[in-house]
């Protein structure tokens, strides 16, 4: 690791003491190689001088790829000499987008020059992809043009400015080589930390699991995303997670508060609570869209006990509940000022988005990744598995021939594999639209199926049956026809697989 420069091999700068505050950042960096041979003598590293732009794309090349690059020929930069040990450091900075050097015509890199605090806010924010954050209120950075930068590291919580009253960030002041230690270590440590937002309905709360979930939104932590997010952290993953699922939730419900009058929030304002402010994340897993056709309201009226409901209740027809599914992805109209909680919604209408947004569930998809996502940022949307097994499969002589009409059922299955095809349609456009793939599909139907899961399946169940949870007859029947722990265990399963598939593995800052 970190072929060869001009130091001595496995030597610690006699003058470390000297970086004061910023020593163990220092230590962490040099124990890992990133500062070897970027001191101003063999054996010094000089802290508290300034840091030369030579030695920053050093020091983020190999923090970010772990290794130094191969040697290469003439530079890009008229400034850069290739004879230099340095100068391949130069060009793979350039080649990641994290400089485009100090000058043109003809381009340099002017790599003698120390690195001032705001170009060092620009370099970071490139390097590890900062994400966009409110103005950080600093009083001398409004006409700097690194002052997008400079809020960014500030969002991330790795620079609080240089004086506090005021508020003042000193962005031509030249960075030091100790002070850059801590903020690239910062940098490494904000990076390294996933953040994760389990958002959803139902199948996304905990519904269904033992014990089962409490709260006004049934959440639990068996649930497959807090599921998926244990998982990855077992496996050496730094995760902050955040659960606002809830049982009942609509499209509207991520960004739109559920009811002004009782201030109930939206699962996006309890996730900024959580945080402690507004803040992009990496991941968010949800299952969406069912609530939005009814689903609970067809499952009620056709499922438990239909050979004696559907006489009071009556299931709704194929085609109409067809039709509400594909109004999910091509909706009919806009219709301002509806919402699917209504007690009689129409379904034709188009999905609340956010304030007077209105669109498709695949509009919805792309606000989240565009408004909401770091730029690394993954969307995982996790389909619905079919509840009850066909009728061709039930045992001859079992429970479900006595409780479950035959055609309502099998109606029921066919709607529920329409219903994962059209989020799985939504995914594809969302991401067509995108121009890249952000929006990421988790099947639940297909397994659940073929593994034969779901109620009156021939397999271990994965879903309950018609459940009853508590000692009062007229509540506690939530819980049927959603996931058990069994089931829960399976998707998150399914989704930290598609994670790991998927997410662009951080750069792990090195130990202090």
């Amino acid at each position: 690791m970190f072929g060869a420069v001009p130091t001595i091999a496995g030597a610690q700068p006699s003058d470390i003491t000297d970086a004061g505050v910023h020593q163990s950042a220092v230590e962490a960096l040099d124990a890992a190689g990133v500062l070897r041979g970027t001191g101003c003598a063999s054996d010094r590293l000089c802290p508290q001088e300034p840091l030369p732009r030579w030695a920053m794309a050093v020091w983020l090349v190999r923090a970010l790829d772990g290794d130094d690059p191969q040697r290469s020929g003439a530079s890009r930069f008229a400034d850069v000499e290739s004879w230099r040990w340095w100068a391949p450091h130069v060009e793979r900075l350039a080649d990641l987008g994290v400089t485009a050097g100090c000058r043109t015509g003809p381009a340099r890199y002017c790599p003698q020059r120390s690195v001032t605090r705001a170009e060092m806010a620009t370099f970071l924010s490139r390097a590890f992809r900062l994400s966009p954050a409110p103005p950080a209120g600093f009083t001398d950075t409004v006409r700097s043009v690194h002052r997008s930068a400079i809020d960014a590291l500030a969002g991330a919580g790795i620079t609080a400015g240089c004086t506090r009253s005021p508020a003042r960030y000193c962005p031509s002041v030249a960075v030091t080589r100790a002070q850059m230690a801590s903020f690239l270590y910062g940098a490494l440590r904000f990076n390294a930390t996933v953040t994760w937002l389990s958002a959803g309905d139902s199948y996304s709360s905990g519904v269904g699991t033992d014990p089962h979930a409490e709260g006004p939104c049934r959440r639990s932590p068996q649930a497959a995303g807090p599921a998926a997010a244990e998982m990855l952290r077992l496996q050496g993953w730094t995760i902050a997670h955040t659960h606002t699922a809830c049982e009942g939730g609509l499209v509207e419900d991520m960004f739109n508060r559920r009811s002004q009058a009782s201030g109930r929030m939206s699962m996006w304002e309890e996730h900024v609570e959580a945080l402690g402010g507004p803040r992009r994340v990496d991941v968010v897993t949800l299952s969406l869209g069912g609530n939005d056709v009814g689903f609970e309201e067809v499952v009620l009226a056709c499922v438990p006990f239909t050979r004696v409901t559907e006489l009071f209740v009556g299931c709704p027809s194929e085609a109409a509940l067809q039709a509400r599914i594909d109004s999910l992805v091509d909706p009919s109209r806009t219709c301002p000022g509806t919402s699917r909680r209504a007690s009689r919604p129409d379904y034709g209408c188009a999905l609340r988005i956010d304030g007077q947004q209105y669109g498709s569930i695949s509009d919805f998809y792309r606000e989240i990744v565009t408004e909401r996502l770091t730029e690394r940022g993954r969307l995982y949307v996790i389909g619905y598995p079919s509840l009850i097994a066909p009728s061709s499969e039930w045992r001859l002589f079992g429970p479900c021939r006595v409780l479950y009409k035959p055609e309502t059922v099998d109606r029921l299955g066919r709607l529920a594999e329409h219903l994962n095809r059209q989020l799985a349609e939504a995914v594809r456009q969302a991401n067509q639209a995108l121009g890249a793939e952000r929006v990421h599909y988790v099947d639940t139907y297909t397994p659940f199926r073929e593994g034969r899961r779901e109620v009156c399946g021939r397999g271990s169940d994965f879903i309950h049956g018609i459940t009853h949870v508590g000692t009062n007859p007229l509540t506690g029947w939530y819980r049927s026809f959603h996931l058990n722990n069994a089931g829960h265990a399976e998707v998150a399963r399914l989704l930290a697989e598609e994670f790991r598939s998927t997410f662009e593995a951080p750069v792990a800052p090195p130990q202090p």
